[in-house]
């Protein structure tokens, strides 16, 4: 599919490696983009989880989006021209980790859908790989973030489930919300959706079933995604 709708804005995404996909949506509509006076996508591909962000953020929350691939980068760049807040979202052309570490700004809220798979069957193109394969760990992105994290600012990132474990183990930042992602009620958990912060406070942890057992969208996903899709 070249090209995605939501309710508020539009997805073109023909020349990324890596399309509109359910772990991002989650992300974008999960992560509290409240009391934010500046956002971070790290990685932002398509530049859906920037944009929805924008959606739900406050009208003077200014967004920053990095992107490495340049097709991607010119592709997010455009789907962030013609969505409401263009003048609230700013791509960088430019590789997350420099970034982080040479940004004069600090961000409320940072926000990750890192490449989780390990190298596997090759891909048609080096950007794809780019976008799949994991080329630092998880916890670079993590450190990387919290280089250049407010005071009291949450780092939210979507992994695959055993990652996000192993991340919560790897880290010094304390883990504050925790929410298993089920694909379907009755299955193991495929993803987790977690934020960080330097401030210690007692977590909130609870899942997410997405299909229940007639192969319909639950209510609990129905109302974190409803002011996104166009069938909801």
């Amino acid at each position: 599919m070249s090209s995605f709708t939501f309710k508020q804005f539009h997805i073109n995404q023909r020349h990324c490696a890596m399309k509109v996909g359910t772990d991002g949506i989650l992300l974008g509509a999960w992560a509290n983009a409240s009391d934010c006076q500046r956002i971070l996508d790290m990685g932002t591909g398509t530049g859906l989880v920037a944009l929805m962000l924008a959606q739900r953020s406050h009208e003077h929350c200014q967004i920053e989006a990095v992107e490495l691939d340049p097709l991607a980068a010119q592709q997010a760049q455009e789907n962030f021209q013609a969505s409401p807040w263009h003048n609230r979202l700013h791509l960088t052309r430019q590789d997350v980790q420099t970034y982080c570490q040479q940004t004069a700004h600090q961000f409320d809220l940072i926000v990750a859908n890192p490449p989780y798979f390990a190298q596997g069957v090759e891909c048609k193109n080096d950007e794809r790989a780019l976008a799949r394969y994991v080329q630092q760990s998880h916890l670079d992105w993590l450190n990387w973030a919290a280089s250049c994290l407010s005071e009291k600012g949450k780092i939210s990132f979507v992994l695959p489930y055993e990652a996000g474990k192993t991340l919560i183990n790897s880290t010094s930042l304390y883990c504050i919300k925790q929410t298993d992602v089920i694909t379907k009620i009755g299955k193991a958990p495929q993803r987790m959706l977690l934020t960080f912060s330097r401030e210690n406070s007692p977590q909130v942890k609870d899942s997410l079933v997405i299909y229940n057992e007639n192969n319909q969208y639950t209510e609990e996903f129905i109302a974190l995604t409803k002011a996104f899709y166009l069938k909801m």
